[in-house]
């Protein structure tokens, strides 16, 4: 039986774009960073799942261009952006349709300064935005999309999570991981964490025994 766990949500905060694994799946999005400043209508959207590394491609941005970052997972204020510097909207949330038409003429504001803006969300979300104008404006940035990843991926987001931790693991662990864990960025990024957590708890090296331990696959 494949186990597909869910657990708590784990937060890597290393986003150096040495530290940014580019694979089939998320070279468009790579690359879309790269092309700045030549994106269209000054803006770009990087559309992908929970966990993709939409906020560490932002991120990357960020500091290439000397952007601010305004996270809507966090609650703060449209009027707190300024449209005076380049600024991303990370995690764009299903916002009202008053508040995505005060952020239409805050994005309006912002090009006419010359400036750019970057927007990361998701499908579901990009698809429940109600105000026409904003939608016919994301369609025409340049975009990118992040697809769910494959192995090689899946092995690169492993190999960082143990690393950041400072935990050596065993490759033949990496491998028997792979072969058993959910082909979603949420789901690998959870169950690493449930698995670091155990093995604090217990005192106990991760190896295929103390997974086998722990989770039904």
């Amino acid at each position: 039986m494949t186990g597909q766990l869910i657990f708590n949500l784990i937060n890597i905060q290393n986003f150096n774009s040495e530290d940014f694994y580019v694979s089939d799946n998320n070279l468009e999005a790579s690359e879309l960073i790269k092309l700045w400043p030549n994106w269209f209508n000054g803006g770009a959207v990087i559309i992908g799942p929970e966990k993709s590394g939409k906020s560490h491609l932002a991120n990357i941005w960020k500091e290439k261009s000397n952007a601010k970052i305004y996270d809507l997972n966090v609650k703060f204020s449209l009027s707190e952006i300024s449209t005076e510097e380049n600024f991303v909207v990370d995690n764009f949330n299903n916002l009202s349709e008053f508040d995505e038409e005060i952020f239409f003429h805050i994005y309006n504001r912002t090009v006419s300064n010359k400036k750019n803006v970057l927007i990361t969300l998701d499908k579901t979300k990009f698809k429940n935005i109600k105000l026409k104008d904003l939608k016919s404006r994301f369609n025409s940035f340049s975009s990118a999309t992040i697809e769910p990843p494959d192995d090689s991926l899946v092995n690169a987001l492993i190999v960082k999570f143990f690393q950041d931790q400072q935990i050596n693991i065993d490759p033949s662990v990496i491998s028997f991981i792979i072969k058993r864990i959910e082909r979603d960025f949420g789901a690998i990024s959870r169950f690493l964490k449930r698995i670091d957590d155990l093995s604090l708890e217990n005192k106990s090296k991760i190896s295929i025994s103390f997974l086998n331990k722990f989770f039904d696959f």
